[in-house]
């Protein structure tokens, strides 16, 4: 079923779109005017032709310098700016809200909790409380939006996990959630002071989406163990709680993969990836890719240390192969990201110094962003790519890779802690934290023939084929179709 024409046509209720992050900034300019940019990414992306179709309203925190400057009194901007067909309603938070909401509780304790990253978690009741509260303003205003109308709301992430518990009793709504990142098992879960609070809140969702099955059945797992009134039916995967039941389930996200290959196969972006080769490897050879944010997640020091490995196992490959990582700084205000790219950064150098040869230095660090052109190009360049994640809801690295390889021979290395790992038959998988099998399979990866680069890639293009981000939206659509009985 396609939800879309039944939007167009007027089948289905307004749609109410709850994110952290908002689809246009607005920032005044050294000069004072006020200008307007799109985060990148292919979320926001697959989402605008849906949010235009319906004429519904985008709610996020509202983040930009100029931002509460161009909204009307209800703090509402009609977007896209070229041509406005949906409504941007903001919510202004305060500089503490944000530092508790959005950097205690989001990214230093539910962040590494659902990463099992315990030793990163921390938490504050205070700042607890706040995350409460900023989730009971977005409830609001997503109650306002919707009037007395029937509407259908869909909360993104992990930063919004308690506002269809603050919707549930709200009549006419259809409130569904999906959770990008992974959920933990439940031993992990319990970690959390507010962990059945937190168990409660996405009950109130009717229809709940994980990236995995295995990330589901964790859910399940908790719900069991949180919440023994609850009843969990496995065959019709449901949750009855408190007289509400919820439809849980599993649905991969994925990227725009024929935008990937179109942006790769353009004349400039096989210029650029030309160029970067001569740059990298001016003598020839091979180019490994990594690209991250800094991020304690993605397993990067275990990577540059397999790396490291394999240089000290095959000396042969001295001077023969780069390894070009891509480490972009994220959340900087968060200790534990100040240390992890204060020891990239010294773990590059050091790697650097015992292996380097005349003119050939083995890794090149790059902390700047880069846009989508630029990205592909690295892609389109690589003979290798690496994702070490040692946890990851989905990594859209990997698929972002082998859609740019059509027609290229790269080989993809990725650790079996992404979500990516659990259907992309052809790519090498690791443990991130055995380096020595990792440097193997970077060693597999260089020395690979021809034919055999050809057949893994040509499985993973199959796969990628059957599940873009369009068919994920597909997949989304017709389940709430279905739930909602439109």
């Amino acid at each position: 079923m396609d939800l879309l024409r039944w939007f167009r046509r007027g089948k289905v209720p307004p749609l109410l779109l709850l994110s952290n992050r908002e689809p246009f900034v607005h920032y005044r300019g050294p000069d004072g005017a006020v200008g307007v940019a799109s985060p990148v990414g292919g979320l926001t992306s697959a989402l605008q032709p849906l949010m235009a179709a319906t004429g519904g309203t985008w709610i996020a925190w509202g983040s930009g310098s100029a931002d509460f400057d161009v909204v009307d009194e209800g703090a509402i901007v009609w977007v896209p700016p070229e041509r406005p067909a949906y409504r941007l309603r903001r919510l202004r938070l305060s500089p503490d809200e944000v530092r508790q909401y959005y950097v205690e509780t989001a990214n230093r304790a539910l962040w590494p909790l659902c990463h099992s990253q315990v030793h990163h978690f921390r938490y504050d009741a205070d700042a607890w409380r706040t995350y409460r509260k900023v989730n009971q303003r977005f409830a609001v205003a997503a109650i306002a939006e919707a009037g007395s109308r029937p509407a259908i709301v869909w909360v993104h992430d992990y930063h919004l996990a308690l506002v269809a518990g603050a919707l549930t009793r709200v009549p006419n709504l259809f409130i569904h959630q999906f959770w990008h990142i992974p959920w933990p098992p439940a031993d992990i879960l319990r970690v959390l002071p507010t962990a059945r609070e937190l168990v409660r809140g996405l009950l109130g969702n009717d229809l709940l989406v994980f990236q995995t099955s295995r990330y589901r059945l964790n859910f399940l797992s908790g719900v069991t163990d949180l919440l023994p009134s609850a009843r969990i039916s496995l065959s019709r995967q449901t949750v009855r709680y408190r007289g509400h039941t919820t439809a849980v389930r599993a649905c991969p996200i994925s990227v725009d993969v024929a935008g990937f290959e179109r942006l790769a196969a353009r004349a400039d972006t096989a210029q650029i990836a030309r160029s970067l080769r001569k740059r990298y490897l001016p003598r020839g050879g091979q180019l490994v890719l990594g690209v991250d944010r800094i991020d304690y997640t993605k397993g990067i020091p275990q990577r540059l240390e397999a790396f490291a490995r394999m240089l000290e196992h095959e000396p042969g490959l001295h001077g023969r192969v780069v390894f070009l990582q891509i480490a972009v700084p994220s959340r900087s205000e968060v200790p534990d990201y100040q240390v992890l790219e204060r020891e990239v950064v010294v773990r590059v150098e050091r790697i650097n110094r015992r292996f380097r040869k005349a003119r050939w230095d083995p890794i090149h660090l790059v902390r700047d962003h880069f846009d989508m052109t630029m990205l592909a190009a690295c892609y389109r360049a690589a003979d290798v790519c690496i994702v070490s994640s040692l946890q990851d809801g989905m990594n859209l690295v990997a698929k972002e890779f082998i859609a740019c390889q059509r027609g290229g021979l790269g080989v993809l290395v990725l650790s079996r802690f992404a979500g990516a790992a659990e259907a992309m038959d052809g790519a090498l998988l690791i443990n991130p934290y055995d380096i020595d099998a990792s440097a193997e399979a970077l060693r597999t990866a260089l020395t690979m023939k021809p034919a055999e680069r050809e057949l893994r890639l040509e499985s993973l293009h199959r796969h990628l084929q059957s599940h873009t981000i369009g068919d994920w939206m597909d997949a989304i659509q017709t389940e709430v179709a279905r739930l909602g009985r439109w």
